[in-house]
């Protein structure tokens, strides 16, 4: 019987449409080994490695770790391939709900940064808002190092429980005194972001922004120079005779990650003053 034909390193990795180097390499892991390597140091591959090449880049390619793909062929079977499959759909499944949140999370930095092209700034008007969701942190103290403090807690909430970036971030404010609105207090940090279908895992950290009309100012600058707005806004209230139903949102609708001058900033401000039901 003649022999079987073998491949040399280049052939298969044409055939494969890899590069010869990452077949070396899955040589030195113990991946995949040629099926001789003469004296030459020339490596051969037979025509059933090209099956076991598919099936390396199968896993590879659903985001198997290399560490599990070669356990998995040093101990393949049925049993074992159908519990990798359910347990790479399940992290897919995961992923997506992931991605899912980023995207929307990108396309709401979209939407704010358009409609802050549009809005005039520093002028007090009424505004309808729909209901929004945000994910909240609470501030302990009104002071810079409680600050700081529920800034890290929310940024690793988002991420590592919300899955979720910290973007588009506001805050949540109280005026105790409306005749003296530059004395405000940050209760909250919040992330504008979409109701998941499952929230048990956000831990009572959703809250809903209610749906109605708002009075509302677009800042320009940052949150060193806010209080002019602050102040702005609840005249605009007293003068309207408007009574207010809510804390007052800040929204960062354009921010660092889209300017280096803090005069560049907007934060948009509002307290809500006709709730609907």
């Amino acid at each position: 019987m003649d022999n079987p034909r073998l491949l040399s390193s280049g052939e298969f990795a044409r055939m494969c449409n890899v590069s010869r180097e990452l077949l070396i390499h899955y040589d030195k892991i113990g991946l995949l080994k040629p099926k001789e390597i003469r004296k030459n140091g020339y490596r051969y591959y037979s025509i059933e490695q090209l099956y076991l090449f598919d099936g390396i880049r199968f896993f590879v390619d659903a985001g198997v770790p290399i560490k599990e793909v070669r356990e998995y062929f040093d101990n393949r079977s049925t049993e074992l391939f159908l519990e990798r499959i359910q347990g790479i759909i399940a992290r897919m499944e995961e992923q997506k709900t992931i991605m899912e949140g980023r995207i929307g999370m990108m396309e709401k930095m979209r939407y704010i940064t358009h409609r802050a092209l549009l809005f005039p700034k520093g002028e007090t008007r009424l505004s309808f808002w729909d209901e929004l969701a945000m994910i909240v942190t609470d501030i302990a103290e009104d002071n810079v190092e409680s600050y700081e403090q529920a800034l890290g807690k929310h940024s690793d909430f988002c991420r590592n429980v919300a899955h979720v970036s910290r973007f588009p971030m506001g805050r949540i404010a109280e005026v105790p005194d409306f005749d003296e609105p530059t004395r405000r207090v940050y209760t909250k940090l919040q992330t504008w972001v979409s109701v998941p279908e499952d929230i048990a895992h956000l831990e009572g950290r959703l809250l809903m922004k209610p749906r109605g009309n708002y009075a509302v100012i677009l800042h320009q600058g940052g949150r060193n120079t806010i209080e002019r707005s602050y102040v702005k806004l609840f005249a605009y209230l007293k003068k309207e005779g408007l009574s207010t139903f809510s804390p007052v949102y800040e929204l960062d609708m354009n921010s660092y990650l889209m300017s280096s001058s803090v005069e560049d900033y907007l934060i948009h401000v509002s307290v809500l003053v006709d709730k609907e039901a």
